[in-house]
């Protein structure tokens, strides 16, 4: 009897605790992607569900294994207008008057990997996000020159260039 009632109280502590840690994760609630503008610069390009809201916080790391990401290269904070309907194109280098930020942004390598990573004002949702190196952007195709990757499970990631619209049209969905 004692050893019963010591499996259900472990079980039902795992469950709690597994629970508890799931719900501290920022949902999913969109779509992140990349590309290189005309003079090369990083772009993030953002789609998101409504329940997301709106992007509040932009943070480029240096990607590094396992899902985890170093110190922070450059974060970004909405101080002006929220971006209209669910789509925003975000130079990071030049991201216009509505973002602050007080770093420099950082000269990308080509073999390092990166994550542009996006969080709502809550911080209670997020939108996928994922390792890239800058020199996969410039093999993208011209006509779907956004960079998204979903993850496969084991460290990998399946890979895709999409349009614009393309991209909205994965996020939607995401959001079904």
């Amino acid at each position: 009897m004692r050893r019963g009632l010591t499996m259900i109280t472990a079980m039902t502590l795992t469950a709690t605790l597994t629970a508890t840690l799931a719900a501290c994760s920022p949902a999913v609630d969109g779509v992140g992607g990349v590309r290189l503008d005309s003079a090369g610069r990083l772009v993030a390009v953002l789609a998101w569900c409504p329940e997301f809201g709106r992007p509040a916080t932009v943070i480029l790391y240096p990607a590094e294994s396992g899902g985890r990401v170093g110190e922070p290269l450059l974060r970004l904070r909405r101080t002006g207008e929220d971006p209209e309907g669910g789509l925003l194109e975000l130079a990071l280098s030049d991201p216009g008057p509505d973002w602050h930020t007080d770093d420099p942004a950082p000269t990308l390598v080509d073999g390092d990997h990166y994550e542009v990573r996006t969080w709502d004002e809550s911080g209670e949702h997020r939108l996928a996000s994922f390792p890239f190196t800058p020199a996969e952007l410039r093999t993208a195709p011209s006509d779907q020159p956004v960079l998204t990757k979903k993850y496969a499970g084991d460290g990998r990631y399946d890979t895709e260039f999409l349009s614009v619209p393309e991209l909205q049209q994965a996020a939607a969905n995401e959001c079904d």
